[in-house]
């Protein structure tokens, strides 16, 4: 019986110290492949031929590597990116972009940006500097190669004679909110009594603003056809409710659900005192300097950096800052789309005003705004009651409030402008 029993107790030890040893050397075995990563990184960052003057920037932090402006460093580094890169292809995958940036960011790490991976403006910069360098190439193999394969036809810049000619009056898209089968169900013959109330109620001195909420819940899918199909002169008549601001920034969180005005004092404010100083060079700054520096009270100042912020905002993207905002001693505004007029502006200073107002078609929406900041709000939330296209001239500042003060757009899906600007202004 223990002639039987030992050779199986010998093979039982036998395995069970081969088992601990393969427990040992596997145990081991992740640590050298992250060592081996590492190190594969570092040497390819240091294989990158950083010219004298960009490895000096490197060195002293130079803040241009991550300014949203145009700069003669962070040309230099993507160029010397780009010179790396296409020492091996013209066509870079993700993973040899991903790879070549994430080890840029170990050896310098005070480049990692502020949102995403860390390194998204560069490597959507980096993208696009492949592509223009690309362009013209047509004589190269690979390049050629690549259009045949991928090209689309139609693609490319429209002619002239194609650009669609700018309407005189707002551009309307359909409004996105919540579907017919959220709303409250009225019948169409209804609809008529409930505009004559909410007319009534609006002739009020003090309105009642729970009231008009609940009316304007159950006309939004009549109200969202009204506005496609007519002017805004047509719509505030029909619902002149929509001329208070109370209302708008209410329509607006049922349809976007965002506090439009909770926003911009919490986010927008924490942003003003860069965008102060990344927006120096605008002559609103110059005019509202004074004005700011001889206020004592710390909450009033406060006021009114956030209101010159949002003055100064359009000069971050070098846009038409008449596109939103205006003084009404200049006479009357040709501009359709929704603008804020200052009126009374003592020696041409936005910030010593005694009216703001919001017009869109050269018509009044709000007539008495308590501040620039909540005139902003109005402004932004008529966009979207009255489905209002955003402007040419101004969409980059109208996105960056959408996607980074009101959060209501994914920052995967915005241009490398946005990200940048956002980027500097968290330094």
């Amino acid at each position: 019986m223990a002639e039987r029993l030992i050779p199986i107790i010998k093979k039982q030890a036998v395995f069970m110290s081969l088992l601990e040893k393969l427990k040992t050397s596997e145990a081991h075995r992740p640590l050298m492949v992250d060592v081996q990563r590492r190190d594969s990184r570092a040497r390819d960052s240091s294989h990158i031929a950083f010219p004298p003057l960009l490895l000096a920037a490197l060195e002293r932090r130079d803040h241009e590597l991550k300014s949203s402006r145009k700069s003669k460093t962070r040309t230099l580094l993507l160029q010397a990116l780009f010179d790396h890169l296409s020492s091996k292809t013209l066509y870079p995958t993700h993973h040899q972009y991903v790879e070549l940036l994430s080890s840029l960011i170990t050896v310098y790490p005070y480049l990692k940006e502020n949102f995403g991976s860390g390194y998204d403006a560069l490597h959507e910069s980096l993208k696009n500097k492949f592509k223009k360098e690309r362009r013209p190439l047509v004589s190269d193999e690979e390049v050629a190669r690549m259009r045949r394969k991928f090209s689309i036809t139609g693609s490319g810049r429209k002619r002239t004679s194609e650009v669609v000619q700018i309407p005189l009056n707002a551009v309307r898209t359909p409004v996105n909110g919540p579907t017919a089968t959220e709303e409250v169900c009225v019948e169409e013959r209804n609809i008529t009594e409930i505009v004559k109330t909410m007319a009534e109620e609006v002739k009020k001195i003090r309105p009642d603003m729970m009231f008009l909420q609940e009316q304007m819940t159950k006309t939004r899918e009549y109200r969202r056809t009204y506005i496609l199909s007519h002017p805004t002169r047509e719509i505030l008549m029909e619902f002149p409710c929509l001329r208070l601001p109370e209302i708008l920034l209410l329509e607006m969180k049922a349809l976007q659900h965002i506090d439009v005005d909770k926003q911009v004092t919490l986010v927008l404010n924490k942003m003003a005192p860069m965008i102060l100083l990344r927006a120096s060079h605008s002559t609103i700054i110059k005019r509202c300097l004074e004005t700011i520096e001889d206020c004592q009270e710390g909450a009033v100042k406060k006021g009114l950096q956030l209101e010159t912020a949002i003055l100064c905002l359009p000069s971050l993207f070098s846009e038409d800052a008449s596109l939103l905002f205006a003084f009404e001693e200049s006479g009357t505004s040709q501009v359709v789309t929704p603008q804020i007029i200052l009126s009374g502006c003592k020696e041409g200073v936005p910030l010593q005003h005694s009216l703001v107002k919001v017009t869109m078609d050269k018509e009044i929406i709000v007539e008495d705004c308590t501040d620039i900041s909540l005139a902003l709000c109005v402004l932004f939330s008529t966009y979207f009651v009255f489905g209002v296209e955003y402007p040419k001239g101004l969409k980059k500042t109208l996105t960056f409030l959408e996607a980074f003060v009101f959060k209501m757009k994914e920052e995967k899906f915005l241009p490398i402008t946005l990200k940048r600007v956002f980027n500097s202004l968290c330094e």
